[in-house]
Parts: C-alpha cells; sequence; structure tokens
C-alpha cells in the first residue's frame, strides 16, 4: 500500500513540474477585435448601453497566439479561407512581417533576427480582424 501511494504521489509531483515548465515556457499573445469590428452597420433603435442585454458567459475565442523563444505560434479553431498577418514593431513602426495565408490551421513566425521591443500581430480576413501585443 505504501508503494502503491509513493508511486502516486512521485506521479503527482512529477506531472506537475513538467506542467509548469510548459506553462513558464509559452506566452499566450490575447488577440482582441479591433476597434471597429463590433460597431453596429445600420440602426440600433432605442437600447442604449445601460438598456442593452449583459453578457456573463466566456466568450469564444476563434484565434490563439503564443510566443515562445522568439517564435510566435498561431492557432485557428474556426476555419477562415484566408488571413493576412501583419507583425509590425510598434517602437519603430516598421512591418517586420506580412503574408497571407489559404484555409490557415495553424503556422509559426520566426522572430529571432528582430530587434527587441513592442510588437503588435494583426489577423485580417473578411469576417474579422483582431490584434494583440507581446514584447520581444
Amino acid at each position: 500500500m505504501k508503494k502503491v501511494l509513493f508511486i502516486l504521489f512521485s506521479f503527482l509531483v512529477l506531472a506537475g513540474s513538467a506542467n509548469a515548465q510548459f506553462v513558464s515556457g509559452n506566452r499566450e499573445i490575447m488577440l482582441t477585435q479591433k476597434d471597429g469590428d463590433r460597431d453596429p452597420i445600420g440602426p440600433v433603435g432605442d437600447i442604449t448601453p445601460e438598456d442593452a442585454p449583459q453578457t456573463r458567459s466566456v466568450i469564444f475565442q476563434p484565434v490563439y497566439a503564443y510566443l515562445y523563444n522568439k517564435v510566435v505560434t498561431v492557432d485557428f479553431q474556426v476555419a477562415f479561407s484566408a488571413v493576412t498577418v501583419n507583425v509590425i514593431n510598434e517602437t519603430t513602426g516598421e512591418t517586420v512581417y506580412s503574408e497571407l495565408f489559404i484555409n490557415p490551421a495553424s503556422f509559426s513566425i520566426d522572430l529571432r533576427g528582430k530587434d527587441t521591443g513592442d510588437y503588435m500581430i494583426e489577423l485580417v480576413s473578411d469576417e474579422i480582424t483582431l490584434e494583440g501585443y507581446f514584447p520581444l
């Protein structure tokens, strides 16, 4: 019985340390909708912000982005026909990466040769525009 408990305890400790190493190495880039994507196209009526329904559920994220060792990985949870990806050095205003992806599922952008600074990633499709900020 003691051997079984020892093995279970050891497994939990090792699994916890492996998970901590994984989480600390990856940094999620928080992607948000760019201003204007949520603006209504037509008249809204008599609804004011105080009268509008309140959303209390988890908001579905169609795309996730992560930074690890100066490599940005983008994972799509929804199918997009085409997405243009731009990475801009916010410090200099220079676009350091730009590419059009057709039906993307996942891709990585290697920024290891780029200068240290604050960067923005922008994902533009017909359906939505997302942006996220990260330091390099």
